[in-house]
């Protein structure tokens, strides 16, 4: 399959590749949903959860990367990672990948940028940035239009690493909590019938504090999110899923996935897991992908503390290589992707 894969791009990209390894249809087997473990005859048996399962990248707007799993991607997710690309929404505009989406849809929008314009969080919590803030919400609220289906605004998305021009230091928290409190009350003015999402990293990179320290109150979340990555120690096997379920960064906060499903529950919220992969850098590990099923499997739901949501992020960044695709002709971890496949996911559009 991944000696073909040159062949099968130039004749017709995903879509072709999806058709030829599935024998030429567009369902391919999409297994019973059972997690990697079975219980043993005198467990209760385990009764699979439902949640929103999608994807975002290579094969979504065409259907190729539903196709090629066996059910539908019920929610995707999209990117404006700057000041002017928050206003311009371009992969909502007419004739764009979202244009006409008609199911739930992660929407991350920037918050602030220190590294070109000196902006900073003080300033926000004063209010600097609020009208930009607003302009970017209501035109998000108008291109959205009529669609039934509920948008997640993923704001200031991973601020508890280093690698985003709106990252929070040690010395911003109480700031950021302020302008979070700004941004609610003009998401709720503007656009209320989205839904705000906290979403953190798993890598609290250079942050030097407890992540949990930036959750900004009662109020003012609707859903608490996490990006999660099989990189920077991966998961080789069951053991190292398990112990890694409970880990802890170095600034004494919950890493691992467990931990930050445990948060969500603590404070009242459902989940979301907005981006997840493997990372073929660090290597092509399947038991990563099956247990993720399984942990969305065993907690998936639309309360405290269950998974409301998750997208796999099958998206080739620039300069990445390809290291996060996992449904491509191009994927070079075809045992995980051999996994993903073999798997049912989620439930329907909701």
């Amino acid at each position: 399959m991944l000696g073909t894969a040159a062949g099968v791009v130039a004749a017709g990209g995903l879509a072709t590749w999806v058709a030829l390894r599935t024998g030429g249809g567009t369902d391919a087997p999409g297994g019973s949903g059972t997690p990697s473990t079975s219980p043993s005859q005198t467990e209760t048996p385990f009764v699979p959860r439902q949640w929103i399962s999608g994807a975002s990248g290579e094969g979504v707007a065409d259907g190729s990367y539903a196709a090629a799993r066996g059910t539908d991607v019920a929610v995707s997710a999209t990117w404006f990672d700057n000041n002017q690309a928050m206003l311009e929404l371009y992969t909502l505009q007419p004739g764009a990948e979202f244009d006409g989406w008609d199911k739930p849809l992660d929407v991350s929008l920037g918050a602030i940028d220190m590294k070109d314009e000196g902006e900073t969080w003080a300033d926000a919590a004063a209010g600097a940035y609020d009208d930009r803030w607003r302009e970017s919400l209501t035109r998000l609220r108008d291109v959205w239009g009529g669609r039934q289906a509920t948008c997640y605004v993923r704001f200031a998305h991973e601020m508890n690493g280093d690698w985003y021009p709106w990252k929070v230091v040690s010395d911003d928290v109480a700031a950021f909590k302020t302008a979070w409190g700004r941004y609610r009350a003009i998401q709720q003015s503007v656009f209320p019938a989205s839904k705000l999402v906290l979403c953190f990293n798993r890598e609290s990179s250079k942050s030097g504090y407890d992540w949990r320290e930036l959750y900004p109150g009662d109020g003012q979340v609707d859903v608490m999110g996490v990006d999660y990555y099989n990189q920077f120690g991966a998961v080789e096997t069951a053991e190292q899923w398990d112990a890694s379920m409970t880990s802890k960064d170095a600034f004494g906060a919950p890493k691992g996935l467990q931990g930050h499903l445990d948060f969500a529950k603590e404070v009242g919220l459902p989940l979301a897991v907005s981006e997840w992969s493997g990372n073929a850098d660090e290597g092509d590990y399947p038991v990563f992908v099956q247990k993720m099923h399984e942990f969305f499997s065993r907690n998936g739901g639309t309360g405290p503390g269950e998974v409301l949501y998750e997208v796999q992020f099958n998206v080739d960044m620039q300069g990445a290589n390809g290291k996060f695709l996992l449904i491509s002709p191009q994927t070079r971890m075809p045992e995980s992707e051999k996994a993903y496949t073999s798997l049912r996911w989620g439930s329907p559009t909701a």
